[in-house]
């Protein structure tokens, strides 16, 4: 009987120890990812105190005729993308890519500022960032800003008002300088279509994503599964970038959560690179399909709704 009692107490002893020590080490075999934010695009303020910089003029001709930007480069996004069906809209080859921004004096270690047409424009700013940034030019923004508050910006910095002890540089310092693809192909997206594994926004105008070809898509209509959220939807009534507050409560109204990646795609990449900006800005895992609905489209094997 005293074999018995002390055996029980020895197994209690041995069930209590082991109770702690599953209360000790439980929780997650890895810890959850936290939440990725990059800054693709700067506030007059925030461009205000950096350090030198060069500039890209993407706005339209009768933009830059209106109003000059002095002392900028003129690029347009077609200039670093294909021009031939179906690949119109993709990316130039990366090396090709890099010569012709090395012919304009851009190198990889630039820090430079786009300026677009903002709220009257295609997101041009949004599509040169991403394609600069898919190359290897990791330090690229847009100015969330109209060329005159641009202007009044560097009027401010040539007339010293900002001192050199107060110049950001935190901005920079959270920019890693590594390449971060967010390209994705077609092929990648028809293999996952069944699967659910991405959400997939189209950021064009209503009447395209029911159906319409206004901008020489080979059929009408849009990829299975995706939630209509036209670019345009991003601006404020002052023609700036809404606060990430007001793009998540109108992405949660879509169901499109942070949970899963999210593919944007328009007619040749340029809406939806506009898009992908801001939601990786605001911590979103967006990607952007650069051949759009001019690729995608033009393969009749590739399903469409309408």
């Amino acid at each position: 009987m005293k074999i018995q009692k002390t055996y029980g107490v020895y197994l209690f002893a041995i069930s209590l120890f082991w109770a702690l020590w599953l209360q000790l080490t439980a929780g997650p075999s890895k810890p959850l990812p936290k939440t990725k934010t990059e800054t693709w695009f700067l506030t007059a303020n925030e461009t205000l105190t950096l350090p030198e910089f060069k500039t890209i003029d993407t706005r339209s001709f009768p933009s830059r005729v209106k109003e000059k930007l002095p002392n900028s480069l003129v690029l347009s996004w077609e200039d670093l993308s294909q021009k031939e069906t179906p690949n119109r809209g993709k990316l130039l080859e990366t090396k090709s890519l890099q010569k012709k921004l090395s012919s304009l004096g851009i190198i990889t270690s630039d820090l430079i500022i786009v300026l677009g047409d903002g709220k009257n424009g295609w997101g041009e700013e949004g599509r040169i960032v991403w394609s600069l940034r898919e190359v290897g030019y990791p330090k690229t923004f847009w100015f969330n800003g109209d060329v005159s508050s641009f202007k009044d910006v560097l009027n401010q910095r040539k007339s010293k008002i900002v001192s050199q002890g107060e110049s950001n540089h935190s901005l920079l310092l959270a920019q890693k300088e590594f390449q971060l693809h967010t390209d994705i192909t077609k092929d990648e997206i028809a293999k996952q279509l069944n699967q659910g594994s991405y959400q997939i926004l189209d950021t064009r105008e209503p009447r395209e994503f029911s159906g319409s070809t206004p901008y020489g898509e080979f059929r009408g209509g849009h990829i299975p599964g995706a939630k209509s959220f036209f670019y345009q939807n991003l601006f404020d009534d002052q023609g700036k970038i809404k606060t990430k507050e007001e793009v998540e409560n109108s992405l949660t109204q879509l169901g499109i959560t942070k949970s899963k990646p999210i593919i944007a795609y328009c007619t040749g990449g340029v809406r939806s690179a506009f898009v992908v900006g801001i939601l990786r800005s605001y911590g979103y895992n967006a990607f952007n399909y650069s051949g759009s609905m001019w690729e995608w489209s033009s393969y009749k094997d590739l399903p469409l709704e309408k």
